[in-house]
Order: C-alpha cells, then structure tokens, then sequence
C-alpha cells in the first residue's frame, strides 16, 4: 500500500476500512478524529448607501456570510430607513445580528459572527473632562 493511501486510511478517507478481529471480551476502540482548521481572515465590508438599490448589493455580502458596517449619513433620510429595514429583514431571515454603531451606522452580521458591546460607563461616577478654552 502507498503512502498516500495509508494517510488517507489513517484520516479515515479510504474505502473499506480494515477489520481486525476481536478476542472475546475486548472492544472496538474508535480512531481518533482529526479536525483540520482553516485560519481564515475575517473581513468586514464597509458600505455608504445612497439609494435602496445599493442596498441589495449589503444584502448580498449578508447572504455570503460576511460582516457589514452600513454608514447611512449621505442617504436622504426616507431612503436610509427603508434601507435599515429590508437589511433588518435581510438579517432577521439568516439569524444574524444587527448593532448601532453611532448615528446612521449600524453593524449587519451573519449568524456565525456575534456581537458583544461594552455598555458605556455612567457619567454619574466619572464625568467627561473637556478642555477649557
């Protein structure tokens, strides 16, 4: 047997597996499993929208399982709206995520990618320090 073919036999890969017979009272010990990780990059589309068209093109990086930021701030705000909600419908429809960012910005995410936000620290303990002019 080749080498080729003993790794693809070792990963479990080959077609009929080789039975060893069993002494009586001992059990069959299943192989190992190898799990092959990929390091992918994760890469998070940055969008500027102005017209509910482009949002189609949002809609797509969504169904390709990657992360989008949707800045709304150039858009006419009744476009913006109807924006946000065909993306919220989009990612309500594939168990993603949706975060605001800031004003007109928000964060659209596939439903493998979570988001967890840092609630901001009360004022009422610390208050801003703002230079005085």
């Amino acid at each position: 047997m080749g080498a080729i073919q003993r790794l693809m036999g070792w990963l479990g890969f080959d077609d009929e597996p080789e039975e060893e017979p069993l002494e009586e009272g001992e059990e069959r010990r299943r192989a190992p499993i190898l799990r092959l990780h990929t390091t992918r990059q994760m890469e998070i589309v940055v969008l500027q929208p102005r017209t509910f068209d482009d949002a189609r093109t949002a809609a797509e990086y969504l169904k390709g399982r990657r992360p989008i930021v949707v800045n709304l701030r150039e858009a006419d705000r009744e476009v913006a709206q109807r924006i946000v909600d065909f993306l919220c419908g989009v990612d309500y429809a594939l168990d993603g995520h949706l975060q605001r960012v800031a004003d007109d910005i928000f964060l659209f995410t596939p439903s493998h990618v979570a988001i967890s936000a840092e609630r901001a620290r009360s004022y009422d303990t610390h208050p801003p320090v703002f230079p005085v002019s």
